[in-house]
């Protein structure tokens, strides 16, 4: 059996070369039996080529080792420094303690195989905040596994499968990453596969017990089918899988001013996507948090508009059109029915969060902050929901024609996620 170098992970490898010693810790030999590394030799820029272009005996990833690398000790470290600088990320483990160990606590006793350690250390010397990212992510898995009442056991499985989740996307081209490139829904294709990959890796490369791999594979899914890559829906979503898939969705919005309000009005939105006792946590720990400190709503410049609400309209129109047309298969008609159905529960929430009514004459120049607060989250979160459904048709396995035909509803389904500025 022969592997393939991937590209992309191995370019990332030979980056990392650059600032820190990436050591063979076993001879590599290619298909037909040339030695191209020796154990014990330093990786350079100038073996790049040579492995890239050769089929392996082994994979690349069980014969390199890096020196200095991510270990237990630094993510504890990393730990308790977001802990003391990020309130909103304190306030959820506050309301968690006395429920199990510390994320700290953990933390620490995890051990690392060559691969795993190589690609921690990639994701942590990469720049940016990929790295506390996946601190985090593993920290609210915790607190969400401790609200979930699972055991001990179940708690570290989170951790670690937080620390982790995102492996998948060293594998992936970087220029699907470019900040400020929004993915076309064919694009996404490219990307919907990292939570596989992600469980493969792990599966493959270390020894670590099986849910830890699956909850990987899940950490995109959601309750109500709407996830990816499986579409799976509840009960067939580990509870791991769904600590850390709720982790996930709200990591990023507690680094956002007024994070655990963001938190808590988008798992309100689409109540279906996870379970009430994620909810519930970041609720207990808004009101933790508020005891605190207070920080005011302050109106803000722009006027709320009902254009997104009658984007969905016109959506919903399209949709239901094109599902009664003739000359579509039967598995391609039932798929415009469940995006018919989620386009639905969209509008329904959006008219929950009153985004079908102009809430202050035209001409007003400034909004109360509250309002305009919930507004642009639920309209952001709106927009995600739309382009999923975008990318959803864009995947879907059809025919050229039959994409043809769908291609129109298929961009309307992808709005940009920041609108056009209002006048003011």
């Amino acid at each position: 059996m022969t592997a393939v170098v991937n590209a992309h992970y191995l370019n990332k490898v030979i980056e990392l070369s650059d600032a820190m010693p990436v050591i063979a810790t076993e001879d590599v030999y290619d298909a037909r039996g040339n030695k191209l590394l020796a154990k014990g030799a330093r990786v350079t820029q100038a073996l790049q080529e040579k492995l890239i272009l050769h089929k392996l005996t082994k994979p690349i990833e069980t014969s390199l080792s890096v020196q200095g690398g991510v270990n237990a000790n630094l993510i504890v470290q990393t730990t308790e420094r977001l802990l003391d600088t990020n309130k909103p990320l304190a306030s959820v483990m506050a309301v968690c303690s006395g429920m199990g160990p510390s994320p700290a606590a953990l933390f620490s006793p995890l051990q690392f195989g060559g691969a795993m350690t190589m690609m921690l250390t990639i994701i942590d010397r990469a720049g940016g905040q990929a790295f506390e990212h996946a601190v985090t992510v593993g920290i609210l898995a915790t607190c969400f596994a401790k609200q979930m009442k699972l055991n001990v056991e179940a708690q570290q499985h989170c951790a670690l499968a937080g620390l982790l989740h995102d492996i998948g996307e060293l594998y992936i081209d970087p220029a699907f990453f470019t900040p400020g490139r929004p993915l076309l829904p064919h694009e996404w294709a490219h990307l919907v596969v990292h939570p596989k990959t992600g469980q493969m890796l792990i599966d493959e490369f270390d020894h670590y017990p099986k849910e830890v791999g699956r909850a990987v594979a899940e950490h995109h899914e959601r309750l109500d089918g709407s996830g990816y890559p499986r579409r799976a829906q509840a009960l067939t979503i580990s509870p791991i899988g769904q600590a850390l898939a709720a982790a996930e969705s709200v990591s990023g919005m507690l680094n956002a001013e007024h994070g655990l309000e963001r938190a808590e009005l988008a798992l309100k939105l689409m109540v279906r996507e996870h379970d009430k006792v994620m909810l519930n946590t970041v609720a207990k720990a808004k009101r933790h948090l508020r005891e605190e400190v207070r920080e005011p709503f302050e109106a803000v410049a722009g006027v709320p508009t009902t254009e997104l609400y009658q984007h969905i309209g016109t959506a919903l129109e399209m949709n239901q059109a094109l599902a009664s047309a003739t000359g579509l298969s039967a598995a391609t008609k039932a798929t415009l029915a469940t995006v018919g159905e989620r386009l639905q529960l969209i509008q329904r929430a959006a008219i929950s969060l009153g985004l079908n009514v102009s809430l202050i004459p035209e001409g007003t120049d400034s909004f109360d902050g509250l309002l305009l607060f919930e507004y642009s989250v639920a309209s952001r979160e709106i927009r995600w929901r739309l382009r999923d459904l975008g990318r959803e048709l864009a995947l879907l396995s059809c025919t050229q024609g039959e994409h043809a035909i769908l291609q129109t509803l298929t961009l309307l389904l992808h709005p940009p996620l920041e609108p056009a500025a209002a006048a003011a």
